[in-house]
């Protein structure tokens, strides 16, 4: 075993057979029986078997080296077993395979009698704390405690002071511990009635058993309808049915059934300001926000006890609320609910910043009314509108049911926003500068002293200022050319200004001239002078370019008419004003006529002198555009206390009675804008001159200088933009129907 020839033999004398087998993955002669009281252990040799019997452990080394041995839970104890296949030594019997304790505990031997702690598992598995009793060596099961008022599951049931609270936890069972633990209600003492544990179902509290209840509630019985054991059965009954309501009333004319409140105790929810969501609802313990109250109104229409009516008390909800179908809600409590005056307990709804309601609304109805719905007594307030023209709705209804009814409500809506102030318009734009005609000069001439026809010998106007307006040619005309001077024939005219139908004309050409002179007048046989020049009986110089003419004025927009504006769905649509009219154009100014010149003859050695050539005349000035038109402002918003919208004509409309619909004012129309000023009209530039100081020979003494281009015309001023609409203020504004219902007329008459 292990090698040649190694012939295995038992390897102690507890060995009865011994065989090769393998210990810690070596072959190794190990023990495979042994005598009377020993078993085989893992690392092959006879040990005692059950000399750690209900020895403490923590695990299975610690419980012998065999296959069998094993730490398991005795009694609650951690003690070491064995198995069952050489039997069990006395005092021990085989249980699920392993030797136990015949008295079920390691601890509990006989002759002694003592209680000891021991574990429990709830049904959701967790540990509870139990007690196991030791009689003469037998210890007893693991038993639970009673199940003693405290606020814990003391009998590891999973079930938290069953026989003291109900299924929903509230304490109403036992007279000693009457809303919760410790509380007595056995210890006062009311002469003439017993203390029970009464009260609201939801917070049970010490109540009186008044004698008129025990034969159940009739009309004339006194019963304690304010829970003062000190004034006993106080409240007489008048109604075994307590519908709310109604206004005015106070105490057991509120609450006839004399059950402490208002309405039906037990069939309704109740709301307070001071309340949390998270109590059961109920006049002493009342819900925090009415939207939670009718959330649990509606969940519960569908259930065993449908609680259907939502009381309110006096104070400020900030919450947007939707009313479901089937529900009712009334408001105007006093704190207890046991005073009703929608006017002196005033319970308001104010819409918060981000409601999400259309318009801001406080309050909401979608398709409720299909069945009875009811909305009494309270007051509600929508949000400011947020932005620029924002309407600002108190209520919205959409498709409303005929079996809704609203009675004795305010709705009041918001600030809507205001519209905005129309843009200004924009000033016309003005042209570029017109350029000044060229200067006089000397003519370039040939041998024989003829002025050279052709360009050398043009003296060129000045380009008139250019302007485009709205696709228009607005610019002013070129000035005239002047060339070769012939005598009493007129130099090149101005050009007209644009467009050619409304621009200034342009300046006609001066005259030539002729030089020198001889005859009468001039002392000598020839005059050469610098004023010596002939000139024709009618002589005529250049003329100016005439001015453009000035646009005209647009026109003013007209303001909002349609005040009311309309709705698409659910979105508003103002009326609209206009913008205003653009200004037109003014026309371009005409260009200069060019001057004319002296025609000179050349004696030589008297007068030799070039012909002169006189100047261009100067550019238009271009046409200013016209100004652009004021935009118009927009309309207010509207103020709407309740929207009332039907996707489809209605047959019949809900019912409105004694309800007050106060819309704020609506909000102010935005101002028109103001039109743009026309752009001014260029100046028209001169003609082209020289200084006199440089006129010092007949040649540039005779020619004349260029006229001056006309004026442009200035742009019309823009008209001025509509003013926006004031907003609406509406009470009740209907959308959505083709024909108005013969049942509106109610709604006008009754509110």
């Amino acid at each position: 075993c292990g090698r040649c020839d190694a012939v295995c033999s038992p390897p102690d004398e507890n060995t009865l057979t011994a065989g090769c087998r393998s210990v810690d993955d070596v072959p190794t002669c190990a023990a495979l029986e042994c005598v009377e009281g020993f078993t085989p252990s893992n690392n092959g040799r006879c040990i005692a078997a059950f000399d750690r019997l209900c020895l403490p452990c923590t695990d299975d080394a610690d419980c012998g080296n065999t296959v069998s041995a094993s730490c398991s839970s005795v009694g609650d104890e951690l003690r070491c077993t064995v198995g069952c296949e050489l039997g069990c030594p006395s005092g021990y019997r085989c249980v699920i395979d392993q030797c136990l304790p015949a008295g079920g505990s390691c601890s509990c031997d006989p002759g002694d009698d003592f209680v000891v702690a021991c574990a429990l598992r709830d049904p959701e598995g967790e540990v509870c704390p139990g007690e196991a009793s030791c009689d003469d060596g037998v210890l007893s099961q693991c038993v639970a405690p009673e199940e003693i008022c405290d606020e814990l599951d003391n009998d590891c049931d999973g079930a938290v002071d069953e026989g003291f609270a109900d299924e929903l936890g509230f304490y109403g069972l036992d007279v000693n511990h009457c809303g919760g633990c410790g509380i007595d209600c056995s210890t006062t003492v009311v002469i003439g009635a017993e203390v029970i544990c009464g009260g609201e179902p939801q917070a049970p509290r010490c109540a009186l058993r008044c004698p008129d209840s025990l034969d159940g509630v009739q009309p004339g019985d006194e019963l304690d309808a304010d829970g003062d054991l000190a004034n006993g059965c106080e409240c007489t009954v008048s109604n075994i049915v307590d519908a709310p309501g109604p206004p005015g009333a106070v105490g057991e004319d509120l609450d006839v059934n004399c059950d402490g409140a208002d309405g039906d105790v037990g069939g309704g929810i109740y709301v307070r300001t001071d309340g949390d969501d998270g109590n059961p609802g109920t006049p002493s313990l009342p819900l925090k926000t009415i939207t939670e109250g009718l959330n649990r109104a509606a969940a519960s229409l569908d259930g065993p006890e449908p609680k259907r009516d939502v009381y309110a008390a006096s104070g400020t909800y900030i919450e947007a609320i939707v009313m479901p179908d089937g529900v009712n809600l009334h408001g105007g409590y006093q704190r207890d609910f046991l005073a009703l005056s929608p006017e002196g307990f005033r319970s308001e709804v104010r819409a918060p910043v981000d409601t999400p309601l259309l318009g801001g609304a406080a309050f909401a109805v979608d398709g409720a009314g299909a069945t009875p719905t009811l909305i009494e007594g309270l007051f509600f307030r929508g949000r400011d509108g947020l932005g620029p023209a924002a309407p600002a709705f108190g209520a919205y209804f959409l498709d409303p049911g005929p079996a809704l009814s609203m009675r004795n409500v305010t709705i009041e809506s918001g600030l809507p926003g205001v519209g905005v102030n129309g843009n200004d318009g924009a000033s016309g734009v003005g042209g570029t500068a017109a350029q000044p005609g060229q200067p006089p000069r000397a003519a370039v001439e040939t041998i024989d002293h003829a002025c050279i026809e052709g360009a050398q010998n043009v003296v060129q106007g000045g380009t008139g200022g250019a302007n485009t307006c709205n696709s228009s040619e607005v610019s002013g005309g070129r000035g005239g050319d002047a060339s070769c001077p012939m005598f009493g024939v007129f130099e090149g005219s101005g050009q007209s200004g644009k467009p050619a139908a409304a621009g200034g004309a342009g300046g006609t050409g001066g005259q030539g001239s002729a030089g020198p002179i001889s005859g009468v007048g001039c002392p000598s046989a020839i005059c050469c002078g610098l004023a010596d020049f002939s000139v024709p009986s009618e002589f005529s110089g250049p003329l100016a370019g005439s001015a453009g003419a000035d646009g005209a004025a647009g026109a003013a927009g007209s303001g909002c008419l349609d005040f009311l504006g309309s709705f698409a769905d659910e979105e508003w649509r103002p009326g609209r004003a206009n913008v205003g009219i653009r200004g037109s154009s003014g026309s371009g100014g005409g260009g200069g006529g060019a001057g004319g010149g002296p025609q000179m003859n050349w004696f030589d050695g008297v007068c030799e002198f070039a012909d002169g050539i006189g100047g261009g005349g100067g550019g238009g000035g271009a046409g200013g555009c016209g100004g652009l038109p004021g935009r118009a402002g927009t309309s207010g918003g509207p103020s709407v206390a309740l929207l009332v919208r039907y996707t489809a004509t209605p047959t019949l409309i809900p019912e409105l009675a004694a309800n007050r619909f106060s819309p704020s004012d609506g909000a102010r129309g935005g101002d028109g804008g103001a039109g743009g000023d026309g752009g001014p009209g260029g100046s028209g530039a001169s003609g082209g001159d020289i200084d006199a100081s440089e006129r010092t020979t007949p040649t540039l003494a005779g020619a004349f200088a260029g006229s001056r281009g006309g004026q442009g015309g200035a742009g019309g001023p823009g008209g001025g933009g509509g003013g926006g609409c004031g907003g609406p203020s509406v009470g009740i504004w209907l959308t959505g129907v083709v024909a108005e219902p013969t049942q509106l007329i109610l709604w006008r008459v009754n509110n």
